[in-house]
């Protein structure tokens, strides 16, 4: 039986995904009146031709790719057997990514006032959400299947630390002032 329509959806299961992309490798042929669900906690980004058109939000939407089912055989023949018509599905969890570790690898060295050099460790948590999926996908994510909270933990621990030595740093405090100062670091 010839193919129609597609449905095109992706049922996060409590995972780490921040991102996963539908076909996860190559360009998906979707038809013309094919249906994409986006679930609450989701966004799509819709790419053709390499180029993201549209952003939905949850509920079903219908997507128009011109791969009208009687022109797709015809021309596949044309072009191979593929479709010229290109598409991918980047759906993007819109929820919030809890617990999310950082820590100094190794202690830094910091001047103190009073100690004149000390050596400090900090560790913590962080919660990541995703604003805007279109420039997500486009900046961060790029061409890729999945993308996992796992992906970006090394970007954001870099920038959390480099943060957090300059301040330390720019305060000009004590190490043991620094205790009392939690609310004043975050």
């Amino acid at each position: 039986m010839a193919r129609i329509l597609d449905l095109i959806e992706f049922i996060d299961e409590g995972s780490q995904e921040l991102v996963h992309r539908i076909p996860e490798r190559g360009s998906g042929d979707f038809r013309i009146g094919s249906q994409v669900i986006v679930r609450e906690s989701q966004a799509a980004v819709f790419f053709r031709d390499g180029r993201a058109l549209d952003m939905f939000g949850p509920g079903m939407h219908t997507i128009t790719t011109a791969n009208i089912p009687l022109l797709v055989d015809l021309i596949g023949k044309v072009f191979s057997g593929q479709t010229p018509f290109k598409a991918e599905v980047y759906f993007v969890s819109q929820r919030e990514f809890t617990d999310l570790k950082w820590g100094t690898p190794t202690p830094i060295t910091i001047k103190d006032p009073v100690l004149r050099m000390a050596r400090v460790q900090a560790r913590g948590a962080y919660a990541i959400q995703i604003a805007d999926p279109q420039l997500f996908v486009n900046k961060i994510v790029g061409t890729q299947g999945l993308y996992r909270t796992s992906d970006i933990e090394s970007f954001f621990r870099s920038i959390i630390l480099t943060k957090l030595t300059d301040l330390i740093g720019e305060m000009g405090r004590s190490v043991i002032e620094l205790a009392g100062m939690a609310e004043e670091l975050t």
